[in-house]
């Protein structure tokens, strides 16, 4: 290296020296540059550590409590779950869906009948002579049983015995 410094001009190793000096330069302000970065971080945690609560948020004793009280009303919810299930397994035992239909077909079969009695009459009256007047009495009495037989008819349809409401779950989460 001595050699090299000898056959240097001092323009070169001023130059050399200078280029050196910068590079030193530079390297010193990473390093002040990650200091005061890591300063930051230490200062930052350390107050947040120190703004931390000493406390607890909820009692240990309450939140036993609250934990049986949620117990609680899981078992319920499931009791009333299970309540629904069996409810809906009766009324299907109990073949209120058949009996509706049942009825409905019963009103349909009056209604033909009523209808077909209705029409032997008007032939009757057509080939007795003097008979429009109890036609027209028992015409009325026919049409008011036709209307009352559609009326339950209508009652009977709008009967939902075939489906329960689904239960709907307790969320406790």
């Amino acid at each position: 290296m001595s050699e090299e410094s000898e056959q240097l001009t001092e323009e070169q190793r001023i130059a050399r020296l200078e280029k050196h000096v910068a590079t030193n330069r530079t390297t010193l302000m990473v390093l002040v540059l990650l200091a005061v970065v890591t300063f930051s971080v230490v200062l930052t945690i350390a107050v947040v550590k120190g703004l931390e609560p000493s406390s607890e948020f909820i009692d240990e004793r309450e939140f036993v409590r609250l934990q049986e009280q949620v117990q609680v009303l899981t078992e319920a919810s499931a009791e009333y779950q299970q309540g629904i299930v069996d409810a809906k397994r009766i009324m299907d035992a109990s073949h209120a869906t058949a009996f509706k239909r049942m009825l409905l077909d019963q009103e349909r079969s009056y209604q033909t009948h009523l209808l077909a009695l209705k029409d032997g009459m008007r032939d009757l009256a057509r080939m007795v002579p003097g008979s429009r007047t109890w036609l027209e009495i028992y015409n009325e009495q026919m049409d008011e049983a036709l209307d009352q037989s559609r009326a339950r008819q209508k009652q009977l349809q709008a009967l939902q015995t075939d489906r329960l409401p689904k239960a709907q779950p307790l969320d406790l989460d």
